[in-house]
């Protein structure tokens, strides 16, 4: 079997496996912290805790990045591999809030497994196989995400929360140990940076295109993020005590509605355009996110929580789709960095501004979050009309798998 081709078995099976492992631990933070001790300010370090990750990894994954272009992509996954397992082994022995906060901290700062894998694969594959290849890694992501919550749920019902981080840890390091003994990495592509990340910066700003597609995977990252701190805490609240596995399922229903409807929406973009999408997207987004404020039961709020996941899932491959279509050849690399750079900043705020209104109670928080994304469906619509009647017809031509 050739390299490249084993390559794409081991990485397929270690970032589904690192996807699911992750997803296990993120919608079971806040009942951990509740297991911990905390109450009176159980929302406002939910809130940090998540928003810890972000912060340190819009600074540090870019950095990771640098590395890897110098001595590697298998050494940086290896690194990031063995940093992630014990990150989550030293998390199941947290006696305090902030050694929970401390650990997330860390996670943004130290990991990188998936980038890594997804760029290794790309440098080391054929031209010919390389986009199809990536394109089955995503597919890789995206499942784990979906199972992961779930798998993560039945694991702290059977073993408690201490019990399904050991397991995730494991489950990690041993992906690191299939990459290390069986992926090569022949290609160490080296690329010579021609800006600065702080030119970068500026041209993104100055750009209307450029900002659009930031301000769009901003607001995606802030849709999903903002209420994940609270989720399974307001689900375990609106069943009294309901079974853990329910927050496991629910957690997952945006990647489920992602999966579903994604080709679907990048089809209506090529037709109707890209830039019409976006604010339709953020509108309903906002519209069935303030309808979970009034869920009677959690049956109904999972199905305002796909469907809020479903509208969400316009806004990544319309921002993707807008830069392969829209930005020049040898700019896109760097609009695909500050891409995943405002995702993380849109993360980062999400959980900041619900800890801001918090104050208000739990069940408000979804009313806020839908009107912050109505707020950038109107603001988005504004700066789009600046260059939406550019908008050529070579739309058509974009790809359903481009994100």
């Amino acid at each position: 079997m050739e390299y490249y081709r084993r390559n794409l078995l081991v990485l397929w099976m270690a970032t589904f496996l690192a996807a699911a492992s992750y997803q296990q631990v993120i919608p079971f933070l806040s009942l951990f912290l509740s297991e911990l001790g905390v109450t009176d300010s159980l929302t406002l370090w939910a809130n940090i805790v998540f928003a810890s990750h972000y912060a340190s990894a819009i600074f540090f994954q870019p950095f990771w990045g640098r590395i890897a272009d110098r001595v590697g992509r298998k050494p940086m996954m290896i690194r990031a591999g063995i940093c992630l397992g014990l990150i989550y082994m030293l998390m199941s022995f947290a006696t305090q809030a902030w050694h929970v906060a401390l650990c997330r901290l860390l996670n943004g700062a130290l990991t990188g497994f998936i980038p890594s894998a997804t760029s290794l694969c790309a440098t080391n594959t054929p031209k010919q196989y390389a986009a199809r290849y990536v394109a089955s890694l995503q597919t890789a992501n995206a499942a784990g995400t979906i199972i992961g919550p779930a798998m993560g749920g039945v694991m702290a019902e059977l073993f408690g929360f201490r019990g399904a981080l050991k397991a995730s840890g494991f489950t990690v390091l041993g992906c690191t140990l299939l990459v290390l003994l069986f992926v090569s990495e022949k290609n160490r592509v080296s690329i010579r940076r021609r800006s600065s990340m702080w030119q970068d910066a500026l041209q993104t700003v100055r750009s209307p295109l450029l900002f659009t597609v930031m301000l769009t995977v901003a607001f995606t990252a802030f849709g999903t993020s903002a209420v994940q701190p609270i989720l399974a805490l307001y689900l375990n609240n609106m069943g009294q005590g309901g079974p853990k596995w329910l927050s496991g399922v629910v957690f997952s229903l945006p990647g489920v509605a992602f999966v579903l409807t994604a080709a679907l929406w990048t089809r209506l973009g090529e037709k109707r355009g890209f830039g019409k999408l976006i604010p339709f997207g953020l509108i309903w987004a906002g519209v069935f996110s303030t309808a979970l404020s009034f869920a009677p039961n959690a049956l109904w709020f999972a199905l305002l929580y796909f469907l809020m996941g479903a509208f969400i899932a316009i806004l990544r491959p319309s921002a993707s789709a807008l830069i392969a279509l829209k930005v020049a050849g040898d700019q896109q690399g760097m609009a695909y960095g500050m891409q995943q750079s405002a995702f993380m900043l849109g993360g980062l705020l999400g959980p900041l501004f619900v800890a801001a209104v918090g104050f208000t109670g739990q069940r408000w928080v979804f009313a806020w979050v839908g009107l912050g994304l109505l707020a950038g469906a109107y603001l988005l619509k504004r700066w789009i009309s600046r260059w939406d009647k550019l908008e050529p017809e070579t739309l058509r031509q974009v790809a359903v798998t481009q994100d």
